[in-house]
């Protein structure tokens, strides 16, 4: 079964296709981003124009492309927030780093956190989800 990751908002099926599609955004500049579903997997695609302005470090705001809402999220704004549909169809809170090159991803899986990314290890003493 493939992962089914949702708007938090309008909860919008966010992977329709293959990719993640959400926008990404800097200085003025908007464009697509294609982030990989596979959790620990950060290859991704970014629109040339977007991808002109960031470089290792740069704080990219995310938003859904179905409501343009933000994704930051309101436990950690160094993170955007998205669900990740479960098979209990519970949506589960997934943060990914908001920083263009920090690869780390957590998702709140009820009793305990999964955490993806070579970085994770600079977020461990975060309490992303009260567990």
């Amino acid at each position: 079964m493939k992962n089914l990751y949702l708007c938090p908002h309008c909860h919008s099926n966010l992977n329709p296709s293959v990719k993640i599609v959400l926008v990404a955004s800097h200085r003025q500049r908007k464009g697509l981003i294609l982030l990989s579903p596979q959790l620990g997997n950060f290859q991704f695609v970014i629109d040339d124009h977007v991808a002109e302005v960031v470089k290792a470090g740069t704080k990219v705001k995310f938003s859904c492309p179905v409501c343009a809402a933000d994704l930051t999220s309101g436990l950690n704004r160094d993170f955007a927030e998205i669900y990740l549909d479960s098979p209990d169809k519970k949506p589960r809170r997934m943060l990914f780093s908001r920083s263009f090159g920090t690869h780390a991803t957590f998702v709140d899986k009820g009793d305990v956190t999964a955490t993806y990314g070579e970085d994770v290890e600079d977020y461990d003493r975060i309490n992303f989800f009260g567990s």
